[in-house]
């Protein structure tokens, strides 16, 4: 073989190398795509089925019953816990624990006791998960029992929150005063341990101001305006 052919040959080779070299590169590198893609995905279907279960627990939430006082705690299948002040936390929470542990497959679940508001106004201590089923139970709202969890990180959130400070009548009459999130749930805790049997409950003393999804302050002056606006949300479905 001449010179000049054998020349030729090694750039025939050589081009043939390079050519194979870079059809893996590509197909490692879509193969990387996919796995981040499929990743992605896996978590924010974990994220979606836990926000969806713990508010189809309770029947809680814009299209539920009753609304979550935040913060509120949950308990992860490892063991550790996360305290957070919103549902946008929530969702941080939920998913920075699926991107820590890929292989978790135990969704998260509230950490008692718990507080809500019912569309009364009224503040409802919640100590055990049987007593969260109960009230579910009370809820005629069917949202959950229609819907399933896809994307409902997109909808897992508030109807409105709460504008401190603010007021709590108590069945015998007397009040107090809120001046934060924390304050008000010791309130309640401190009263449902020293009335567990009531069946009457501490409500809110109208009017109140509450915050809305789209950032604006609604003022709110009596049940009837409360069970309102909580109707209004319910109808808002995506």
């Amino acid at each position: 073989m001449s010179i000049k052919s054998l020349k030729l040959f090694a750039a025939l080779l050589f081009a043939v190398i390079t050519i194979g070299l870079t059809s893996c590169s590509k197909d490692n590198e879509l193969s990387a795509n996919e796995e981040i893609e499929a990743i992605t995905t896996e978590t924010e279907a974990f994220v979606d089925e836990s926000l969806f279960r713990i508010q189809e627990s309770g029947n809680m939430g814009r299209f539920g019953c009753y609304e979550l006082v935040f913060p509120i705690t949950i308990d992860f299948a490892d063991s550790s816990s996360a305290t957070v002040n919103s549902y946008e936390e929530l969702i941080e929470a939920i998913r920075s624990y699926k991107e820590a542990n890929p292989d978790a497959t135990e969704k998260p679940a509230l950490s008692y006791p718990i507080e809500v508001i019912n569309e009364d106004g009224e503040l409802i201590a919640i100590n055990n998960r049987e007593e969260l089923r109960e009230l579910r139970r009370a809820c005629p709202k069917n949202f959950f029992g229609t819907k399933g969890h896809r994307g409902h990180r997109k909808r897992a959130c508030a109807c409105f929150r709460l504008v401190y400070p603010l007021t709590l009548q108590f069945p015998d009459g007397s009040t107090a005063d809120a001046t934060d999130r924390a304050e008000l749930k010791s309130l309640v805790r401190t009263w449902k341990a020293e009335n567990p049997d009531a069946t009457e409950r501490p409500e809110l003393v109208f009017p109140i101001d509450v915050l809305m999804e789209d950032g604006t302050t609604m003022s709110v002056d009596s049940k009837e305006a409360l069970r309102e606006l909580k109707q209004s949300c319910s109808e808002e479905e995506e």
